[in-house]
Protein backbone atom coordinates (compact mmCIF):
# COMPACT_ATOMS: atom_id res chain seq x y z
CA UNK A 1 0.00 0.00 0.00
CA UNK A 2 3.18 2.44 1.04
CA UNK A 3 4.04 1.89 -2.21
CA UNK A 4 1.72 2.36 -4.24
CA UNK A 5 0.93 5.76 -2.82
CA UNK A 6 4.46 6.32 -3.36
CA UNK A 7 4.36 5.70 -7.15
CA UNK A 8 1.67 7.39 -7.40
CA UNK A 9 3.37 10.52 -5.62
CA UNK A 10 5.97 10.09 -8.07
CA UNK A 11 3.92 10.00 -11.02
CA UNK A 12 1.89 12.75 -10.17
CA UNK A 13 4.66 14.92 -9.70
CA UNK A 14 6.93 13.95 -12.81
CA UNK A 15 3.69 14.60 -15.09
CA UNK A 16 3.36 18.39 -13.31
CA UNK A 17 7.10 18.90 -13.94
CA UNK A 18 6.63 17.65 -17.74
CA UNK A 19 3.41 19.89 -18.44
CA UNK A 20 5.08 22.77 -17.09
CA UNK A 21 8.06 22.24 -19.22
CA UNK A 22 6.28 22.19 -22.36
CA UNK A 23 4.36 25.03 -21.66
CA UNK A 24 7.46 27.17 -22.62
CA UNK A 25 9.50 25.58 -25.28
CA UNK A 26 10.83 28.00 -27.42
CA UNK A 27 12.39 27.94 -31.02
CA UNK A 28 14.29 29.74 -33.31
CA UNK A 29 11.69 31.09 -34.41
CA UNK A 30 10.39 32.81 -30.37
CA UNK A 31 14.43 33.21 -30.83
CA UNK A 32 14.11 35.81 -33.91
CA UNK A 33 10.86 37.44 -32.55
CA UNK A 34 12.50 38.35 -29.52
CA UNK A 35 15.98 39.88 -31.25
CA UNK A 36 13.69 41.86 -33.26
CA UNK A 37 11.62 43.41 -29.98
CA UNK A 38 14.87 44.21 -28.30
CA UNK A 39 16.79 45.62 -31.42
CA UNK A 40 13.87 47.92 -31.58
CA UNK A 41 13.93 48.83 -27.87
CA UNK A 42 17.82 49.31 -27.76
CA UNK A 43 17.96 51.67 -30.92
CA UNK A 44 15.20 53.84 -29.24
CA UNK A 45 17.34 54.17 -25.95
CA UNK A 46 21.18 52.93 -25.70
CA UNK A 47 21.70 51.12 -22.84
CA UNK A 48 25.14 48.88 -22.25
CA UNK A 49 23.39 46.70 -19.82
CA UNK A 50 20.39 46.00 -21.95
CA UNK A 51 23.05 45.90 -25.15
CA UNK A 52 25.49 42.77 -23.50
CA UNK A 53 21.46 41.35 -22.47
CA UNK A 54 20.96 41.30 -25.94
CA UNK A 55 24.42 39.90 -27.10
CA UNK A 56 23.98 37.12 -24.05
CA UNK A 57 20.54 36.27 -26.34
CA UNK A 58 22.17 36.24 -29.59
CA UNK A 59 24.77 33.85 -28.17
CA UNK A 60 23.05 31.33 -26.54
CA UNK A 61 20.34 31.36 -29.72
CA UNK A 62 22.69 30.48 -31.95
CA UNK A 63 24.17 28.07 -30.32
CA UNK A 64 20.72 26.18 -29.93
CA UNK A 65 19.80 26.89 -26.20
CA UNK A 66 16.47 28.82 -27.13
CA UNK A 67 14.94 29.15 -23.96
CA UNK A 68 17.95 30.84 -22.51
CA UNK A 69 18.68 33.59 -25.44
CA UNK A 70 15.13 34.47 -24.72
CA UNK A 71 15.74 35.03 -21.08
CA UNK A 72 18.20 36.97 -22.30
CA UNK A 73 16.19 38.93 -24.57
CA UNK A 74 14.13 39.46 -21.45
CA UNK A 75 16.02 40.59 -19.14
CA UNK A 76 17.08 43.25 -22.20
CA UNK A 77 13.98 44.27 -22.16
CA UNK A 78 12.90 45.16 -18.94
CA UNK A 79 16.24 46.64 -18.37
CA UNK A 80 14.67 48.96 -20.97
CA UNK A 81 11.83 49.32 -19.39
CA UNK A 82 9.63 47.21 -21.60
CA UNK A 83 8.26 43.52 -21.50
CA UNK A 84 8.98 41.69 -24.20
CA UNK A 85 5.80 40.22 -25.73
CA UNK A 86 5.40 36.47 -25.87
CA UNK A 87 4.05 34.60 -29.33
Amino acid sequence: MRFTKLSALTVALCVGAATSALAREESAASCASAESQVATAISASQNADATKERSLGQRFCHAGYYRQGVDHYAKAMQLLGNKLAQN
